[in-house]
């Protein structure tokens, strides 16, 4: 499985660095140098990528760097956004990274790998999404191996960025992290949710404005395949020239690192599009452009949420992934959209969502407010918050 090679890639990375981290103790760190990095350091995404971009354009006074491994990756974003894309396959870089006095992640992978990289340093984690589900050490069954890779990493970091009260809980337990750790603040990467302003003109072109967008994320399950359009009396036909009517296009976006062949039922469904991570690495560059978000236990939902546009879930198996994978708030309480069990009730809503805007509409508002405190200025509040706690100490 997918998730077992992400295991060990960690697990191979975190020995990798055991021998930089601990000849990182006796490295003077650079105050004004401040690395960022993102998943196993080959991805530019998530919340690492926007709140780099607000560094380098408002605080220019600072060495700002983003750790790239992919070679190809690297070229292409040091042409297009300027020479602050560096790697760790060289000593020099490497040592250029320990002086660092700040790093900035979105993933439990640090820029360099190892243990204690939090020592004469500050590391922060912004986080991918909102933690709906159980993570790390609170999930339901960790192994022994996980439990002590999660022991050591804990070691790492300084704080972690939560987007509510009501999850900070779970990221303290994620990695039993103390209370003071936990910090409430805004998701980077949601401010490109309403803006069009610097994305790729390929990638809007996937969206053309003529016709209505609906975007369909469901979340990857480890205890079994996911089931797309989860009804019995699922009719492609059908949904199809509902769609068509109703100048609809239906993109099927499913989690990026477990991505698998579209099943046979939905192939003939002309106006349904598959948004790949090839053809779109960051689903956030053109999130706001969705009229709805159909999902299941997927974190995007929240984050959509912030568009205060129609949501509307699929939890077919909600009993099971409840008892597997468990959640950190109320399911129901905390998806304000309708949940069909039949495709005829799956069209009966979607058919309401898209017309009658007030539908659910104060249900979208109160979980907006109670699970995105902060809802605008995400990346100035981040960097505000970082440059307070470095010198609150």
């Amino acid at each position: 499985m997918n998730k077992n090679r992400y295991l060990k890639l960690r697990a191979f990375l975190f020995i990798k660095g055991s021998f930089f981290s601990l000849l990182s103790f006796f490295i003077k760190r650079e105050n004004k140098r401040i690395i960022f990095n993102s998943e196993f350091n080959t991805e530019f995404n998530h919340n690492s990528k926007y709140l780099f971009l607000y560094f380098l354009k408002h605080y220019r006074e600072f060495e700002v760097r983003f750790v790239i491994n992919e070679p190809l990756l690297q070229e292409k974003l040091n042409k297009e956004i300027g020479p602050y894309f560096i790697d760790t396959h060289s000593l020099k870089n490497i040592f250029y990274i320990l002086k660092a006095k700040v790093w900035v992640t979105s993933s439990l992978e640090t820029p360099i790998s190892g243990i204690w990289q939090s020592y004469h340093r500050y590391v922060f984690h912004l986080g991918h999404g909102a933690p709906l589900k159980r993570i790390g050490r609170a999930e339901r069954y960790v192994n022994w191996k996980k439990a002590l890779y999660y022991r050591f990493i804990k070691l790492n970091f300084s704080y972690f960025f939560s987007t509510s009260e009501a999850f900070s809980e779970t990221w303290r337990a994620c990695l039993n992290l103390k209370k003071e750790q936990i910090v409430v603040a805004g998701q980077s990467r949601n401010e490109a949710i309403n803006t069009t302003q610097n994305t790729d003109s390929n990638v809007l072109a996937l969206l053309p404005p003529q016709r209505k967008h609906i975007l369909y994320a469901p979340t990857w399950r480890p205890f079994d395949d996911t089931i797309l359009f989860p009804f019995f009396d699922f009719d492609s036909t059908e949904l199809d020239a509902f769609l068509e009517e109703n100048n609809i296009t239906l993109h099927m976006r499913c989690h990026p690192n477990f991505e698998s062949e579209l099943p046979a039922k939905l192939k003939k469904i002309t106006n349904l599009k598959v948004l790949s991570r090839e053809k779109l690495t960051d689903i956030n560059d053109v999130l706001g452009r969705f009229d709805l978000l159909i999902t299941d236990y997927s974190s995007i939902y929240i984050d959509f949420l912030l568009t205060q546009k129609p949501l509307l879930f699929l939890p077919y198996d909600y009993d099971k992934y409840k008892a597997k994978i468990g959640f950190t708030i109320p399911y129901n309480e905390a998806t304000p959209g309708p949940k069909p069990e039949t495709q005829k009730q799956f069209i009966i809503e979607l058919k309401r969502l898209l017309e009658e805007p007030q539908y659910y509409k104060q249900e979208r508002e109160d979980t907006n407010d109670w699970l995105n405190v902060v809802q605008n200025n995400q990346s100035k509040q981040n960097a505000y918050l970082i440059f307070k706690l470095i010198n609150n100490k």
